[in-house]
């Protein structure tokens, strides 16, 4: 039984149903309860109880063991299925010990031989209702304890098709639920369809699958998806679905906006949501709708990133025309060849990104002096090789560019330690430093510069294998010298493709 089954969220004085066929019993149980506070509502025959119970909804059933037509054990049966959060007491003028077993096996909590004393009755419901608060507050803490731990997974998330999965499937778990859909704002800030739980019931009605997309397409989102998190059924979504449903319309509010819903669909023979369970729920769509916001920041404040490089990269390249597309060059080789080492995601975009930066340095040094076709007087040389310092030293007051540091510093160190700024040897050269110094390399001795023309491409990879192993880390080579073949051969394929399909045609 789920927490929202019980009546833990329900308020007032607990409600009583006495069924007993003899009038005194009745009229006793119903003043003496009422005085403690109780509601009571009596009945004399099963048949009579079970057409009111959805209309009293009991908390405490006081039942007589012989009854007229239907028997207290016959509706205690009756009883475990229509309403099973009640608290069933069984009462008998004509006990044994065989019968109290009976009745205890049939799920009754307690049983009460006739005649008995009021206090009594009283003593052994409160005793139930309190048995039943504690077992109900173990439950929800176990809710919470569950929700909390699903809460830090969604909120550990800053991928937005994460944060969707893990929400969806966390709800339509702890919902006991038919269905979930997700709807979210998409970049033009209209709520669009995510994801919908396939369904999980095989008894539910065959229209039942078309209910959450047919509430979606009306006018829900305008009457409901601003509001407060509730509990929706056919009388408020007229003619949207089949006869008897159950939903949860839980806003994903942000900051300043709604960035969307979460609709929890339940069918019968499953109960309807109780304000309970939109309670416990409502702790879990909050946090995803903070996860959901600060993924939406982590990504603009990553769009904010891109477009600083992009721009620090074009105001390099503009200084020095025979430098222009050398970064972008350069960061592609190096994506290449940290995707060739299948590195994390991560990692391959850091690298990358350092790849544009890393001539950053060059921008306090005259270009002019750098280009000329003459050789590099040692005065000139040493100035050159200040620009890896030069941009530890524009980067450094930038915090969120600190992670692309260690190319840009370390991206001349080679493997024999004789590289500069450090003479660094060997794995102690960061890794991105060791994929940089080969793709910078190989860009430079391809490209034409005013000392030089370029290399042709066989050159140039003979020369970097050459030095693998004292200018660069082998194994960064050797990844190199496959990506770039693979690479090839791949464009050369397309190449010849285009070339067939243009004489064909």
């Amino acid at each position: 039984m789920t927490n929202d089954e019980q009546n833990t969220g329900e308020f007032g004085p607990p409600r009583v149903l006495v069924v007993d066929d003899e009038p005194t019993i009745r009229d006793i149980l119903v003043d003496f309860l009422g005085m403690e506070g109780f509601v009571v509502v009596a009945t004399a025959t099963a048949e009579e109880a079970l057409d009111r119970l959805d209309e009293v909804r009991p908390e405490v059933v006081l039942l007589d063991l012989e009854m007229p037509g239907m028997n207290g054990l016959e509706l205690l049966e009756q009883l475990h299925l229509r309403r099973p959060e009640a608290l069933p007491i069984m009462m008998t003028g004509y006990g044994t010990l065989e019968t109290a077993i009976e009745a205890m096996k049939a799920g009754a909590y307690d049983y009460l031989l006739k005649p008995f004393k009021v206090p009594q009755v009283i003593q052994v419901i409160e005793r139930g209702l309190e048995k039943q608060r504690l077992e109900a507050e173990n439950v929800e803490l176990k809710e919470l304890v569950d929700l909390y731990d699903a809460s830090e997974k969604v909120g550990a998330r800053l991928a937005p098709e994460h944060i969707h999965d893990v929400l969806v499937d966390t709800m339509g778990t702890r919902s006991n639920a038919h269905a979930v859909s997700l709807w979210s704002r998409n970049d033009h800030h209209d709520i669009e369809f995510q994801r919908l739980r396939k369904w999980v019931d095989d008894e539910a009605p065959q229209d039942a699958g078309q209910l959450l997309d047919t509430v979606a397409t009306a006018d829900f989102f305008a009457r409901f998806a601003t509001e407060s998190a509730r509990i929706l059924g056919p009388d408020e979504l007229p003619g949207v679905g089949p006869e008897h449903f159950s939903l949860l319309c839980m806003p994903l509010r942000g900051e300043d906006t709604v960035l969307g819903v979460v609709l929890v669909l339940r069918l019968p023979p499953r109960r309807p949501f109780r304000e309970s369970k939109r309670k416990l729920l409502s702790i879990l769509t909050d946090r995803a709708a903070a996860a959901m916001e600060n993924a939406r920041l982590y990504e603009d404040l990553q769009q904010t990133f891109k477009q600083t490089i992009q721009a620090l990269a074009n105001i390099l390249e503009d200084k020095d025309p025979y430098t222009r597309g050398h970064s972008e060059r350069v960061s592609r080789y190096a994506r290449m060849i940290a995707e060739g080492m299948e590195l994390p995601r991560e990692s391959i975009e850091r690298i990358a990104d350092s790849a544009l930066m890393h001539d950053i340095g060059k921008l306090g040094i005259r270009f002019e002096e750098l280009n000329k076709a003459d050789p590099l007087t040692e005065s000139e040389y040493e100035m050159f090789k200040s620009h890896t310092t030069r941009g530890k030293w524009i980067l450094e007051p930038i915090k969120f560019l600190h992670p692309l540091i260690p190319g840009v510093y370390h991206h001349h160190e080679r493997w024999d330690g004789d590289g500069y700024p450090q003479g660094l040897v060997g794995e102690d050269t960061p890794l991105m430093a060791r994929v940089l110094a080969v793709a910078d390399t190989y860009d430079a001795m391809t490209s034409h510069r005013a000392y030089r023309r370029a290399l042709p491409h066989e050159v140039a990879m003979r020369e970097i294998q050459n030095c693998a192993g004292t200018q660069f880390d082998p194994d960064v080579v050797r990844v190199f010298v496959r990506e770039m073949e693979k690479h090839r051969r791949n464009h050369t394929s397309r190449a010849e493709r285009w070339r067939l399909l243009a004489e064909s045609g």
